[in-house]
């Protein structure tokens, strides 16, 4: 009865700390290295690269929509004029 008293305390304790152990209590990130930091640079740059021509086309189209427009009001005042 000890000795299975024991073993089963034995048991207990080593599955408890091994579970606690993988368990990271600081809740940081740890600090990446100089490769990742490069990596995340790059690739932040080249998500900035592809999306600059394609906001400046939006841009584009929409002050050519609103160049269409005014003159679709200019036709409209010149024929409600006549």
């Amino acid at each position: 009865m000890n000795k299975l008293f024991l073993y089963v305390t034995m048991a207990l304790l080593f599955c408890g700390l091994s579970l606690g152990g993988c368990s990271s209590s600081s809740g940081e990130e740890p600090e990446k290295g100089a490769i990742r930091k490069m990596t995340d640079q790059v690739a932040h740059d080249l998500s900035h690269k592809m999306r600059d021509p394609i906001d400046k086309a939006r841009a584009l189209k929409d002050r050519q929509e609103d160049r269409l427009n005014d003159q679709d009001d200019a036709v409209e005042e010149s024929s409600r004029v006549d």
